[in-house]
């Protein structure tokens, strides 16, 4: 028990710490009471008798398909590719040091680090998506049921988290069949989802294929454990348990290995954060200043505001590749025309779907949508000049915002091309660029307000959810408005939406720039 005590000294501390802060800070605690309670509330309305939506044709099955298979293919991702985002085996260097020279046996300390991974990604997708999940899910019969189903993303979400360092400790002929396993994995997962989305649209030239093809629904793995059938369970928490084993009995001998990944993994960060911050790189030499660098720096004679907008794309252009660029672009244009296809090939089941799908959307894009401004407002650059903070805000918003843009262009054009017709696409555009403004500015007003980065797993993202859904509500009647009551075209329709939202996410940003001018000092370390 002490060397168990010894190796969560700091994991220990941590908690404690914030546990003061939240008891210090009336406001955070309520929020976090009121979001224990909504979570409580939607459980029990699962669980009445009526709760039970009727099947809406085979978009159910869809949906369910899509969870358990997107489990699997993330799972996959990570045993294919094992992520560099979670490879960091120790939380900073001088625990490393302390655990590395400890007298607690090396096995204790590699099952000590396994389990944490395992805990802190569990908890933090419990505590994120607890309601999302609460929402997607089939209604359970019983108070047993429903924890079975949120037993078995837990246990999914636990396996996922124990691949990354094993799979960080495998060389030679042992890590390409982890790879290829991981790659098999993400194609089966993927047959069942492409199959469901060739049912949905109906599409003539497919009907025979679908009529050979084998009815594989993975997602009757949520329906049996609806109905209290918790045999579902084990298998994740087999998987998680295999992979923990496994990384004990490759670890016992391998710190060396250990300590580098963590080595790596902190430079890397540390990189970033110089980067976002403007400072030269701590863990690499400066390199000679090239005719490219001086050509950007002499952008710098750019005055106001958009300087931020310019730097964060400078930064967004050193960070990603021009292969992946042009590779994000291709699959917009890809996409546009898949949606072309499914939009008129079979207009009454593309209806259905649409209707249905774009609640959850706003769901997931009010919840994912986070605000990594932090770094930023640390920049000394940030509080020189006139601009107003809002101004600054605004244009650091922008950056993120063009290229979503971007990629909503990108599938614009390919609609465009595929359906020999623009009216369409360019409505849908401007409606876009209404709809990812309002969402970044509520990411942006709810970060303003809530800064601490646990609050950001759980009621903040309930708070992006809700203020999204809130504040969607006066574009849609704008939009309503001007086609009904004013007989206005589609595109004058969503225009005047648009417009609306553009209004309201300008507010948003005048809120965000008023609570951060008077919490500055409440801001987390980057």
């Amino acid at each position: 028990m002490n060397a168990l005590l010894a190796v969560s000294y700091a994991d220990r501390r941590a908690v404690v710490h914030w546990l003061r802060a939240l008891r210090r800070s009336p406001g955070r605690i309520a929020i976090w009471a009121t979001y224990a309670l909504g979570i409580g509330v939607w459980a029990v309305l699962k669980l009445m008798p009526g709760a039970a939506a009727k099947p809406l044709g085979g978009f159910t099955a869809a949906s369910h398909d899509a969870w358990v298979c997107g489990l699997a293919i993330v799972f996959g991702a990570a045993l294919a590719t094992g992520s560099a985002r979670w490879l960091g085996a120790f939380s900073s260097r001088a625990e490393a040091l302390m655990l590395v020279r400890a007298d607690p046996p090396a096995a204790l300390v590699v099952v000590y680090l396994q389990l944490r991974a395992i805990v802190v990604t569990a908890g933090r997708g419990v505590t994120r998506y607890a309601y999302f999940i609460l929402i997607a899910l089939p209604a359970a019969k019983t108070p047993g049921a429903l924890l079975a189903e949120l037993g078995f993303f837990a246990a999914a979400g636990a396996a996922i988290a124990s691949v990354p360092l094993p799979r960080a400790l495998v060389r030679g002929a042992a890590r390409w069949a982890a790879t290829g396993a991981g790659l098999a994995l993400i194609a089966l997962a993927a047959i069942p989802l492409v199959l469901d989305a060739l049912r949905v649209m109906q599409l003539p030239h497919t009907a025979a294929l679908l009529a050979r093809a084998p009815g594989i629904h993975p997602g009757l793995v949520l329906d049996a454990l609806a109905a209290g059938d918790a045999r579902a369970v084990a298998l994740p928490l087999v998987v998680a348990a295999c992979a923990t084993v496994a990384f004990v009995l490759a670890s016992r001998d391998a710190y060396p290995e250990l300590y580098a990944i963590s080595v790596a993994n902190l430079e890397q960060r540390d990189a970033r954060a110089d980067r976002a911050a403007g400072r030269p790189t701590r863990w690499s030499a400066p390199a000679a200043p090239r005719i490219a660098d001086a050509r950007a720096g002499a952008a710098g004679g750019l005055r106001g505001a958009l300087a931020f907008f310019w730097i964060d794309a400078l930064m967004f252009k050193r960070r990603v590749s021009p292969l992946v660029r042009v590779g994000i672009v291709v699959l917009g244009l890809l996409g546009g025309a898949v949606l072309w296809v499914f939009a008129h090939r079979s207009p009454q089941p593309a209806s259905v779907v649409l209707l249905s799908t774009i609640p959850t959307f706003a769901i997931v894009l009010g919840t994912t949508t986070t605000v990594r401004l932090v770094p930023a407002l640390r920049m000394p650059l940030f509080w020189l000049g006139g601009a107003p903070l809002a101004a600054r805000l605004a244009s650091w918003s922008l950056g993120a915002l063009s290229r979503d843009l971007i990629i909503a262009a990108a599938v614009a054009t390919g609609y465009a091309v595929a359906g020999g017709e623009w009216r369409d696409p360019a409505a849908l555009l401007i409606g876009a660029a209404g709809f990812l403004a309002l969402s970044r500015t509520i990411g942006l007003a709810v970060f303003a307000m809530v800064p601490d980065p646990l609050d950001q797993y759980g009621p903040a993202a309930f708070a992006r959810a809700f203020f999204f859904f809130v504040l969607l509500a006066p574009p849609w009647i704008a939009g309503l408005i001007t086609a009904y009551a004013l007989n206005a075209p589609l595109v004058i329709a969503i225009a005047a939406a648009t417009l609306t939202a553009l209004v309201e996410a300008a507010l948003l940003i005048h809120i965000a720039a008023l609570h951060l001018a008077r919490g500055i000092d409440r801001l987390p370390a980057p």
